[in-house]
């Protein structure tokens, strides 16, 4: 099942650590949620609740998948990303072993485990236990940071105007304790490589 993520972004693309819901009536005291956010993923400050995510063009490549699983499937990529550059930005090693966004006893096989079923007639591999994919394409200029109130912007990545790049993303939507959806990544593929060029067809976007 796979799902196309288009994003032209032309402005800053931020993660913002925004924290509301984190506190109890006019108290400091963090809320139940946040003190497991904090005590299992290390993830302080508290982030939002629901977790604020890019807003891009979401399109349906499974003409099997209904779209509505498709934009499931494209939200809890989103807040993945949301959630790894929180985690960046607090240095959270707790996260990054915690299987939200990335399948730690595959983590150093995930560039060799092969796709799933429903896209083995474009690239000829063995089936593996891998539900979904995701198809992302950018176009520049993009500049991704991550922002924080009071602080300097951080820069993440840019891509000059002009510029484009499209990436095959597979892995498995999981929910895990305190944290909404998410797609934890199995693997990564260059769309340019000839055996995953047929999956990352994207239909074309708008003109002008």
């Amino acid at each position: 099942m796979v799902a196309g993520v288009r994003a032209t972004w032309a402005a800053a693309l931020a993660v913002l650590l925004a924290l509301s819901g984190c506190t109890r009536g006019g108290g400091t005291a963090p809320s139940p949620r946040c003190q497991l956010l904090q005590q299992k993923y290390g993830l302080t400050p508290c982030p939002a609740d629901p977790l604020p995510v890019e807003t891009v063009k979401v399109q349906n490549l499974d003409p099997k998948l209904p779209d509505a699983q498709a934009q499931r499937i494209a939200q809890a990529y989103l807040r993945s990303r949301a959630l790894y550059y929180l985690a960046i930005q607090d240095n959270s090693d707790r996260f990054f072993g915690s299987g939200a966004i990335d399948v730690p006893e595959a983590t150093p096989l995930m560039f060799d485990v092969p796709l799933p079923a429903d896209l083995t007639d474009d690239l000829n591999l063995t089936p593996a236990p891998m539900s979904d994919a995701v198809v992302i394409e950018a176009d520049g200029p993009e500049r991704q940071v991550i922002r924080v109130p009071g602080q300097a912007d951080t820069d993440v990545s840019t891509l000059d105007s002009g510029d484009s790049y499209r990436l095959l993303v597979g892995g498995v939507l999981v929910t895990r304790d305190g944290l909404p959806e998410t797609f934890a990544e199995l693997g990564q593929w260059e769309c340019l490589d000839p055996d995953t060029h047929g999956a990352c067809q994207l239909p074309p976007g708008p003109t002008g």
